[in-house]
């Protein structure tokens, strides 16, 4: 081997670990979750796709029967003025309004260690104003039972069509007995307490301190 091929041989694998290297770097700054000293950053739906910044899974669900539907979408939302500078929302539609329906949203916080946590916050928006729905928190992921608080406890003024933001205090949530192991949040549409059907936007799932 004459000394100009090797020359080309070694520029071609530092490129190759150049690139290698930025397509570490780049992947890992997308997959981190957005956690912080005072607060973890559930998701901001920013990157439209099928994992939260926790790197959960998250989806719709509805019962046995298929009696209810729920189906999200992220959309563009640039009305979000109290939002500061986020551009996507995650839509929610849902239908419940056959005995015995329900359905909701689902997102995994992957074992989430909450113990120093005080509050679940989000922003959230109704289509027609006057959404019911419940909003849960599971512990650890065998458990059988699950908390889920009514939106109207935590809003005076219940769900509007204006962007508000939702305060939930996790003590409300007295069915988890270990807060270094949190899994599921969840949104819950069911005809039993009145969801009947409509659609809202959400942004901004965060635990705070």
């Amino acid at each position: 081997m004459d000394e100009n091929s090797g020359r080309k041989r070694i520029k071609r694998t530092d490129y190759s670990i150049l690139f290698i290297i930025l397509f570490i770097f780049f992947n890992r700054v997308d997959a981190t979750p957005q956690v912080y000293s005072d607060k973890i950053i559930v998701d901001n739906f920013e990157n439209p796709g099928k994992k939260n910044l926790l790197g959960g899974d998250f989806g719709a669900f509805g019962d046995e029967k298929n009696l209810g539907r729920c189906h999200l979408f992220f959309v563009e939302n640039r009305q979000k003025d109290s939002l500061s500078e986020n551009r996507y929302s995650l839509y929610i539609q849902w239908d419940t309004t056959k005995t015995g329906a329900y359905g909701g949203y689902w997102t995994d916080l992957k074992h989430l260690h909450l113990e120093n946590f005080n509050y679940l916050t989000l922003f959230l928006r109704g289509i027609k104003g006057g959404e019911i729905f419940k909003v849960g928190l599971r512990g650890k992921l065998n458990a059988t039972y699950e908390d889920k608080i009514p939106i109207n406890e935590v809003l005076s003024k219940g769900v509007t069509t204006e962007w508000q933001k939702v305060i939930l205090p996790l003590k409300q949530f007295r069915a988890i007995q270990d807060w270094r192991d949190v899994n599921i949040l969840s949104f819950n549409f069911e005809n039993a307490f009145g969801s009947d059907k409509g659609a809202l936007l959400i942004d901004d799932i965060i635990f705070e301190k």
